[in-house]
């Protein structure tokens, strides 16, 4: 793709901040530790808790809430994510700053926790055109050599609109390039789109992920300087049958963006009870 010829674009993202957001706390399921995290984090914002002051220890924290001490370790923890704290052998967990660092954050468990994302973020659509796919392309395309895919490209925005998430580049089969509601901002996701105009569902997500330094364009718009460490992610949206319905790329500036994955990992013996010989 030639993304470090002219600023072209890329899709996806989830805030890193905004596990205490409205929407996040009318969560009905949000973990208890989510709760706690908040908590502290209100107390450092208004002065409770001053920078270079420690918390309380995590068996005090644990009386004061009446929690576990797994469940005080996931808030600890978050806080930490939030460079709000930072956890230093024989000293203690220390304060280091009262505002949250912004950023986004994926967690991701299921191809539903994607569409939760799309919908707290908003693609700015910078152009979109008919492509024919050629020998340059992305090789996950190499199959519809020749055939004219629908590429829409912008930037993904959060709450704070004047702090780019990514720059995405979104590639649509043919069959689904006549989705609409792509000319301007998007409010959820083009996959979204084209699951409602077109009576199709995305299955499976297959996706890259490798770092790279930002080229000039992309970096402009993220508005980071060039060489700047990004995050590049390429995802295949895929049927029930594993046709690819759209191909998106997006580049995330290394410092605003995490992807947090949990693998639960399922023993099981040879009868299949999942007891231990």
């Amino acid at each position: 793709m030639p993304i470090d010829e002219a600023p072209q674009t890329m899709e996806r993202g989830g805030p890193l901040h905004d596990d205490f957001s409205d929407s996040a706390m009318r969560a009905e399921a949000s973990p208890r530790y989510l709760a706690l995290a908040r908590s502290l984090r209100a107390e450092i914002e208004s002065g409770k808790y001053a920078v270079g002051s420690k918390l309380p220890t995590e068996m005090e924290l644990c009386k004061q809430f009446g929690a576990s001490r797994h469940t005080v370790r996931a808030a600890i923890e978050r806080l930490v994510r939030l460079e709000l704290i930072k956890r230093t052998p024989r000293i203690g967990t220390v304060v280091t700053a009262t505002q949250a660092r912004r950023g986004y954050e994926l967690a991701v468990g299921q191809v539903g926790d994607l569409l939760q994302y799309a919908a707290s973020t908003r693609m700015h659509v910078l152009s979109r055109e008919l492509r024919e796919v050629d020998g340059d392309a992305d090789p996950v395309l190499a199959p519809y050599l020749g055939q004219h895919w629908l590429v829409i490209r912008g930037v993904r925005t959060g709450d704070d609109a004047a702090t780019p998430i990514c720059y995405n580049e979104v590639w649509v089969h043919p069959d689904y390039r006549g989705v609409r509601g792509t000319e301007q901002d998007i409010e959820a996701s083009v996959f979204h789109l084209i699951e409602q105009q077109f009576n199709v569902a995305v299955s499976r997500i297959e996706q890259v992920i490798h770092a790279a330094a930002l080229p000039a364009p992309v970096a402009t718009l993220l508005k980071v300087p060039a060489g700047t460490a990004g995050l590049w992610i390429n995802r295949q949206y895929r049927g029930a049958g594993g046709e690819l319905i759209e191909m998106a790329l997006s580049v995330h500036p290394a410092d605003r963006f995490s992807y947090r994955m949990v693998l639960d990992r399922a023993w099981r013996s040879a009868d299949g009870n999942g007891r231990a010989g």
